[in-house]
């Protein structure tokens, strides 16, 4: 028999342990990411959600998935994932969503303003995000791949790391402000009844990129970052 849903474990923990449970989480509107250290209950009664009806979405994930976790031998086989999966997918799809952005703005602004705030988001986002992906791998991942290796850290690079995690936390969090801010803009990425086949894929692709970025922090702010923390401590 399996275990009820406990109300009282942090939302990331929960997605961690069966990552199904993002898309119930994505559903309701439940913050499992940046917001990941919350627990469940205080989530469904500030969202006026009920915790009941969500356990229950819950349950009916965790028995329709095949694999209740996902395993990663170590962090920097964490990292690889995160860059080949999350950072790679970044990599093509932003450069793309800023032109689509640019033209539907250009085609469709009269009749919906709010396209022009939409554009401006995503040329921030993107900017912010390309400067986060390269920072992680070009100064971050590689002092976490020697602590994972049983390296001992020097002082300069504890220190490096521990600014650092705070940084990408605050990343994570000026990231999903401006993905909020899109949803809001596109009413939900609701596509109107005049909207043509580009106008349709830029809210798509969008929802899209907000699920995907969603996965991507969880796996860093939930899974690597504590992790990281706790080598941290064990080398003291």
């Amino acid at each position: 028999m399996t275990e009820p849903i406990d109300p009282d474990r942090p939302l990331g923990a929960l997605v961690r342990e069966n990552p199904a449970f993002a898309r119930v989480f994505e559903a309701v509107g439940l913050d499992f990411c940046c917001g990941g250290d919350q627990m469940l209950r205080t989530a469904c009664t500030e969202a006026d959600l009920d915790l009941d009806a969500v356990r229950e979405q819950l349950d009916e994930a965790r028995r329709q998935s095949e694999n209740g976790e996902d395993e990663w031998d170590s962090m920097t086989t964490l990292i690889e994932h995160v860059v080949d999966t999350h950072h790679q997918y970044l990599r093509e799809e932003l450069p793309a969503l800023k032109q689509l952005a640019e033209k539907v703005r250009s085609v469709h602004a009269e009749e919906h303003p709010e396209l022009a705030d939409i554009e401006r988001e995503v040329l921030e986002l993107a900017e912010e995000m390309h400067q986060h992906t390269t920072d992680e791998e070009q100064d971050v991942f590689p002092v976490i791949e020697k602590l994972d290796s049983g390296d001992k850290l020097t002082g300069e690079e504890r220190a490096r790391l521990d600014e650092a995690l705070a940084d990408l936390e605050s990343d994570h969090e000026a990231t999903a402000e401006h993905l909020e801010r899109i949803a809001e803009l596109s009413d939900g990425y609701a596509v109107p009844d005049d909207a043509c086949p580009s106008y349709e894929s830029l809210l798509e692709r969008l929802e899209t990129l907000e699920q995907d970025t969603h996965m991507h922090v969880h796996k860093e702010n939930n899974v690597l970052f504590p992790q990281v923390e706790s080598q941290l401590a064990g080398q003291v």
